[in-house]
């Protein structure tokens, strides 16, 4: 069984700011073997890397200053619009920079483009893989999940062999499979309790490649099941050193983490 891939989530949230061009450029400089990026379509259709739906005020300035709630949502902004905004440091009073205390600022980061990404994504040494999440969910601040996968879609589709769409809203998922087979799906879970067994198997007969569960959940038993239904395995967000041994004891296909560079140290 080979090395699990070490993606770093968001490109290393706890390490640079979450999901831009910096922290992506990191990545690929330290030699992890990916990253996990969230997307979005702007009000104009461009696939712009971001988490929330909405403008996060904690991570987020303008002209200077931070924003403050209820701030725009990313589907109602144009993609110049977006550019006004700086989402290289974290309010320092905010409990997002509490949470990430070893923060590396980057002033004047962007949102950027998911083709920024993939370009620089293309400049690495060895195989560098995406995770690309597809953000959407029936939240009225979503947009559309069939929209966003179109659209996702054809950015990606000259870099599918280092891609694996990830995502908590099946809908584009499933979509993506029936527009591109050969693109890799991995379907992701939250937090569950229970027997998995009809979960796991509701995502192999969606034709899903692999499952992308919550780390508590990728327990011996469950991996096995899914490899049994022919399904990879990952797990997000494995920040814990304890946590990230016994994955890599398992054997998973990826392991997703804010601190890469802890798990490259593990492996």
């Amino acid at each position: 069984m080979g090395k699990s891939l070490n993606i770093a989530h968001r490109g290393g949230a706890a390490l640079r700011p979450e999901n831009t061009l910096t922290a992506f450029s990191a990545a690929i400089a330290r030699g992890y073997d990916g990253a996990e990026l969230d997307v979005q379509l702007s009000a104009d259709g461009v696939v712009v890397v971001h988490h929330d739906y909405r403008l996060n005020p904690a991570i987020t300035r303008h002209a200077g200053g931070w924003l403050t709630s209820p701030t725009p949502a990313i589907k109602d902004l144009s993609y110049a619009a977006l550019q006004a905004f700086d989402v290289g440091r974290a309010d320092p009073d905010s409990e997002y920079a509490r949470a990430h205390p070893k923060l590396a600022a980057a002033e004047g980061e962007r949102i950027p483009t998911l083709e920024a990404v993939v370009a620089r994504a293309r400049e690495a040494r060895s195989p560098f893989f995406l995770f690309v999440e597809l953000k959407s969910s029936d939240d009225p601040d979503s947009g559309d999940p069939i929209s966003l996968a179109d659209e996702t879609l054809a950015v990606m589709e000259s870099y599918l062999d280092r891609t694996i769409f990830v995502g908590f809203d099946w809908r584009g998922l499933t979509h993506i499979k029936q527009m591109a087979p050969r693109a890799h799906c991995w379907f992701t879970t939250d937090r569950l309790e229970g027997d998995l067994r009809p979960i796991l198997g509701n995502i192999a007969d969606n034709k899903a490649n692999g499952w992308f569960p919550d780390y508590r959940n990728a327990t011996p038993e469950d991996v096995a099941y899914a490899r049994e239904l022919g399904l990879k395995v990952g797990a997000w967000t494995v920040n814990q050193p304890a946590d990230m041994k016994r994955l890599i004891a398992l054997g998973l296909n990826a392991i997703c983490t804010d601190r890469p560079d802890l798990l490259q140290s593990l492996e």
